[in-house]
């Protein structure tokens, strides 16, 4: 079925006989690898707020709509937050040699109120007022979406709207400071394995 007229010789925009989406093509700058890493909630994590950061870039240019671009942002941003406690989480343990691991969920203010106080012992010099309002951005995010659904679906599992009255905010706002917040749980990330690096140093030597 075509959609498009072949006098005009433009592309059809419909399912073609052998079209098969993981594969090769000729662009060898757009081929992606999977399964690489070592740390894969680090790089699942900076993935995801990078793609968040273009997809602001294009509402600010103007070629996507910020109403429909809102869901995708703040789903990519709020995935960043948590995978980034998760990986600090982990760590955490680690230092400590504790088979403990991060909770299973994805509610993201319980995951910080477990985060932060490994946080502020594996960094006893740390900034109190920096955390705080890390804190704050982290509430913030989970009040409004508390169990990540909410920016994925527009009724939760009882058919209730995700979100029961309008909120506006910018998203132009929303990456500026959630660069700040990112760079707060990436540097803390980026310490904690440092600590571990020499910690594991010490005992092999």
């Amino acid at each position: 079925m075509k959609l498009v007229s072949e006098e005009n010789k433009l592309v059809s925009w419909w399912p073609r006989t052998g079209d098969t989406l993981f594969a090769s093509g000729l662009d060898w700058e757009a081929e992606a690898q999977v399964g690489w890493s070592s740390d894969s909630l680090l790089t699942y994590a900076i993935g995801y707020k990078d793609a968040a950061d273009l997809l602001v870039a294009s509402v600010e240019a103007r070629n996507l709509a910020a109403d429909l671009a809102v869901y995708p942002i703040c789903f990519l941003y709020r995935h960043h937050i948590e995978l980034m406690l998760k990986g600090l989480i982990r760590l955490a343990y680690s230092l400590q040699s504790s088979a403990l691991e991060y909770p299973k969920n994805h509610k993201i203010e319980e995951l910080w109120r477990t985060c932060r106080p490994l946080l502020e012992e594996a960094c006893p010099d740390g900034n109190q007022a920096d955390t705080d309002t890390v804190e704050k951005c982290i509430v913030e995010f989970a009040s409004l979406d508390p169990s990540g659904e909410a920016f994925r679906y527009a009724e939760d599992k009882k058919g209730a709207s995700t979100f029961p009255k309008i909120t506006q905010f910018n998203l132009g706002n929303m990456r500026d400071v959630m660069n700040r917040l990112s760079g707060f749980l990436t540097g803390s990330f980026d310490y904690m394995d440092e600590l571990l690096q020499h910690q594991a140093d010490m005992y092999s030597d």
